[in-house]
C-alpha cells in the first residue's frame, strides 16, 4: 500500500481518476492520498471538504449521534463509501456521502465491512464545486435506488432541503423555521437553528 505524506502530496498526481472498474476493484485500490467516488463504473475525483463544510456535517452527525445514544434505532456514519448498486449505464456506483444513517433492523448481524445497501438517510453538504452534482446526479441516483430520505445542506446559499421517498419519487419534506422531523430516523428532530448558525463560519 503506497503512503502519501503531506510533504509530497502536492507533487503527486491522482492515479485512478478516469479509470473504469467494478465496485470490488475500486474497494481494492491502494490509497494514493486523493478522494474519489465511483460513478457508473468511472472513477471520479471528489474534492476535499472545506472547514465550513466539515463543521456543518459534524453538527448534523453530532445531533443524530446524541439522539441515538438515548434511542438506538440505528447507526450514523460519516464519510463512508456506499455501494448503491448500478448507475444508469450499468456501471457500479460508490458514493461517499457526508452523512448516512441505517436503521438497526437493516444492519447485518455480523461486523459491517462495506455498506452495500441504500441507506435510510443520506446527507450531502454542498460545496462550491458539487452543487449540480448533489442536486441532479446524486438526487436521481438516490431516488432511483431507494434512499429513504435525502437532505441537501447548502451553507453558501443558506438553504436546507429535505426530500422523502414516496411511491418511488422524492417529495420535499416540510420543515419549520427551527426544526425538521425526520421520518428516516424515527423520533429524531433536527435543530435547524444550530445548523444555520454555522453557515457563516
Amino acid at each position: 500500500m503506497s503512503i502519501v505524506t503531506t510533504a509530497n502530496l502536492a507533487e503527486c498526481e491522482p492515479q485512478y481518476a478516469g479509470l473504469r472498474m467494478s465496485a470490488d476493484e475500486y474497494f481494492a485500490l491502494p490509497d494514493d492520498g486523493f478522494r474519489y467516488e465511483l460513478v457508473d463504473g468511472l472513477v471520479c475525483m471528489s474534492p476535499s471538504p472545506t472547514p465550513r463544510h466539515q463543521v456543518v456535517a459534524t453538527e448534523i452527525v453530532g445531533q443524530i449521534w446524541a439522539f441515538l445514544r438515548e434511542k438506538p434505532v440505528g447507526r450514523v456514519y460519516c464519510e463512508l463509501d456506499v455501494n448503491l448498486g448500478k448507475g444508469p449505464g450499468g456501471g457500479d456506483l460508490v458514493y461517499r456521502p457526508d452523512v448516512i444513517f441505517i436503521r438497526a433492523e437493516r444492519l447485518a448481524k455480523k461486523k459491517l465491512d462495506r455498506v452495500r445497501i441504500a441507506p435510510d438517510l443520506i446527507v450531502e453538504v454542498v460545496s462550491a464545486s458539487s452543487g449540480a452534482y448533489d442536486r441532479r446526479t446524486k438526487f436521481g441516483d438516490y431516488e432511483r435506488l431507494g434512499v429513504g430520505e435525502y437532505w441537501i445542506i447548502d451553507p453558501q446559499q443558506g438553504t436546507l432541503t429535505f426530500h422523502r421517498l414516496e411511491n418511488g419519487r422524492y417529495v420535499e419534506g416540510k420543515a419549520s423555521r427551527d426544526h425538521f422531523a425526520s421520518s428516516a430516523i424515527p423520533g429524531f428532530v433536527l435543530d435547524l437553528l444550530r445548523v444555520r448558525e454555522l453557515f457563516a463560519d
